[in-house]
């Protein structure tokens, strides 16, 4: 009985396979795979709709792999027309194979749409069955399909890991943050709580001018998506986010922003940024950072306004070297302990302040914690939390720890 039930799971498990294999192998044969959609207003009709379609052979191709370019992985195909399930529906009539958005990694708006309220591109995605809840969401300050017919992958061979791949930087440089569908759509419709999405551009090889007033340690941390000054062939760039309130766009932040808004909100893993230098002057000095504890924010209100709080903590380590410097010194670290705490502070109260007085909008969530002082639901939705966000004021309290690096301590 016990060979009679592993014999009848042994073809269980073949036919099993056989079934999928087929099923794929027809489904490779009668679909195109969407990876990147891109949304621009039309010239001739309510929209433009960009389609990146990944190659069915993987890009690859005789040669030196390294000669791979966008059109060996990808193609790109536009329709106009006046909804995103009308275009779909052209572009089936017009390809051999069914378009499908089951692969889909970024759904990438131009600004020029953005600002006029994307709720109903957002929301006709969101029904739709085939598209992940998990793509990202990004904003481009250049069209939706120079975007995408720019995507040239540097390290990579395959378009779709690409996108994958130019997101993940967040994770270590702290310059940007994915943002999925599910939270983008959650989010425009929140009483409490605003959007955010991925900021995007092409890097065009050539240095922007240096604004006049920005410090020389401002300068890396200074940036929005297409500005960064890396000179290379023309290539795609995700730095700083968009900040929406409701479903348009009201305004972008920089790199140094984007760093305020992961520590205020718990999101910050490591980042690098520069500082004046505590010793010597017209110099600066690098830190690699993180938070060592979670943010404590705290909200009460004040003649009807809110009074928001943030205990901030961070650890940093030494990334400069300078031989004339102890780095094990205590009052050498305390030195930039204060230095750091003191620039810090500054560019979270610039953070802050502009999200509410120039953009009006709560992207940090605060409202989630201005629910606790409501008795009811009505009583909540009568306060109108998002306008009367504009009229906070901010209290910073940010804690710093400094070490110096692992090399300082073995010499």
């Amino acid at each position: 009985m016990k060979k009679r039930n592993e014999l009848i799971l042994f073809f269980l498990i073949i036919f099993s396979v056989f079934i999928i294999s087929g099923t794929s192998s027809k489904s490779l044969e009668t679909s195109a795979y969407v990876i990147a959609i891109g949304i621009d207003s039309g010239d001739t009709n309510t929209l433009k709709l960009t389609f990146q379609f990944a190659s069915p052979h993987g890009g690859s191709k005789s040669g030196n792999s390294s000669s791979s370019s966008q059109s060996d992985t990808s193609s790109i195909a536009t329709v106009e027309c006046s909804s995103i399930d009308s275009g779909i529906s052209l572009m089936n009539s017009y390809m051999t194979k069914k378009v499908n958005l089951s692969h889909c990694k970024v759904i990438v708006l131009s600004e020029s749409v953005s600002y006029n309220g994307i709720s109903e591109y957002i929301c006709t995605l969101m029904n739709h069955i085939e598209v992940r809840p998990d793509c990202n969401i990004i904003i481009s300050r250049c069209m939706a399909s120079d975007f995408l017919s720019n995507s040239k992958p540097m390290l990579e061979t395959v378009s779709a890991r690409y996108y994958e791949l130019i997101l993940t930087s967040s994770e270590y440089v702290g310059y940007s943050k994915a943002v999925f569908l599910s939270d983008f759509y959650s989010n425009i419709l929140d009483t409490s709580q605003q959007a955010i999405a991925i900021l995007g551009d092409i890097n065009s090889g050539s240095t922007p001018p240096i604004r006049n007033e920005t410090f020389a340690y401002d300068i890396d941390s200074g940036f929005l998506a297409g500005e960064s000054p890396i000179q290379n062939e023309t290539i795609l760039e995700t730095l700083g986010l968009a900040v929406f309130n409701g479903d348009r766009l009201v305004g972008e932040l920089t790199s140094i922003d984007t760093i305020c808004h992961l520590i205020t909100t718990n999101n910050l893993n490591k980042a690098t940024i520069s500082i004046p230098s505590s010793f010597l002057k017209s110099s600066t000095m690098s830190l690699y950072i993180s938070s060592n504890k979670k943010t404590k924010n705290s909200i009460r209100f004040l003649n009807g306004l809110p009074y928001i709080t943030s205990k901030i903590y961070v650890s940093a380590n030494i990334l400069s070297s300078d031989d004339n410097i102890d780095y094990q010194n205590k009052d050498n670290l305390k030195l930039i302990e204060d230095n750091l705490k003191t620039y810090l502070t500054s560019k979270i109260y610039e953070y802050l302040y502009k999200t509410a007085k120039v953009y009006k909008s709560d992207i940090n969530g605060f409202g989630k914690l201005a629910k606790r002082h409501y008795l009811t639901l009505k009583d909540w939705q009568n306060s109108d939390w998002l306008s009367n966000y504009q009229n906070a004021f901010f209290n910073v309290d940010v804690s710093v720890n400094v070490q110096s690096s692992y090399l300082f301590n073995k010499t």
